[in-house]
């Protein structure tokens, strides 16, 4: 689990939970995205555990754009 918290500066609070995926046509992870209220946002799979921290701040960035 990654937690984004708007106390560190973050636009809003998210949690990111993750579990592994083994199967014959993907080896990876498996991401669910929570708001604060733990209503699921998003689902997605990835390679690699960084692609969470990628993901975030796309997330971010386009919160950003939309206030503008």
């Amino acid at each position: 689990m990654i937690l984004f918290k708007k106390e560190n500066g973050f636009p809003c609070d998210i949690q990111i939970e993750t579990e592994e995926v083994k199967s014959k046509d993907f080896v990876g992870f498996k991401s669910i995205v929570y708001d604060d209220k733990h209503n699921p946002i998003k689902e997605f799979y990835h390679s690699r555990m960084r692609d969470r921290a990628h993901w975030a701040d796309g997330f971010f960035t386009a919160l950003k754009f939309k206030s503008l």
